[in-house]
């Protein structure tokens, strides 16, 4: 694990990797279901899988803007 200059443990480089590898997860995730031929308003375990998805890649674009340059 790369340590940070402190030697506190933390590691931005390593934090923006891991939350860049989430947000990707979760976004093919979201094409899949979006993809899905059973998506419909009735599905309700689709319907909130995509909505637990949305939040969580809001979170993650949080995460981005407080921690990660550019």
């Amino acid at each position: 694990m790369e340590m940070s200059k402190k030697g506190d443990g933390f590691s931005q480089k390593i934090l923006c990797a891991q939350l860049h590898a989430l947000y990707d997860l979760l976004q093919k995730r979201k094409a899949a279901i979006l993809a899905d031929p059973d998506l419909n308003p009735g599905n309700d375990e689709l319907n909130n899988e995509l909505e637990q998805i949305y939040h969580r890649c809001r979170l993650i674009q949080e995460c981005f803007e407080q921690f990660c340059p550019s």
